[in-house]
């Protein structure tokens, strides 16, 4: 298998981010959005992508022992080879994740009719990783797009089949975005 297809997958989802190279024999500093995840313990194939490249490679070694994750691929073995990575997002492919009503993933409210209480909001467009928390991008009915922060204490309800969200409504947040 070609380590570096340039196989164009539809449904990746985004996990994380090379940071740089790390030593000499072609290891990379990487994280996780979810740093609790081990979903690439269970993965030999990742894909790397920034703006212009998607590339498909075989995982080699992982080692989440130090305090940052170090990671390399099969046939990058020196510094210089594993240095045209940085900045890369890691992905993986939809169907690796499980689906059921224990396993939800961020990537489940994409899509989603979004509602605060019973008002209809709009349509999630897509999910936004930062440090301290995620948002939602919500498309409201007039084309607006509004960040909605996700907390567990504010879902009221999600239906992953109906594809439906309601939230506790968060006072003003409409009106600033």
């Amino acid at each position: 298998m070609n380590n570096k297809s340039h196989e164009l997958l539809e449904d990746l989802i985004y996990i994380g981010e090379i940071i740089k190279p790390h030593g000499v024999k072609g290891y990379l500093k990487f994280f996780l959005y979810n740093e609790n995840s081990n979903i690439l313990l269970d993965n030999q194939v990742i894909y790397l992508e920034d703006k212009v490249n998607k590339l498909k490679l075989e995982i080699e070694d992982i080692n989440f022992v130090s305090s940052i994750p170090l990671i390399k691929f099969i046939d990058i073995d020196n510094r210089e080879e594993a240095g045209k990575y940085r900045k890369f997002k890691i992905a993986l492919p939809k169907n690796n994740f499980k689906q059921d009503d224990e396993n939800l993933y961020l990537f489940n409210f994409i899509g989603c009719d979004f509602y605060f209480d019973e008002e209809h909001v709009g349509l999630v467009k897509d999910v936004v990783a930062f440090s301290s928390n995620d948002l939602l991008l919500v498309q409201s009915k007039d084309g607006k797009e509004h960040y909605v922060p996700i907390n567990k204490k504010l879902i009221k309800f999600f239906d992953i089949e109906d594809q439906k969200l309601v939230m506790g409504k968060i006072e003003g947040l409409l009106d600033i975005c």
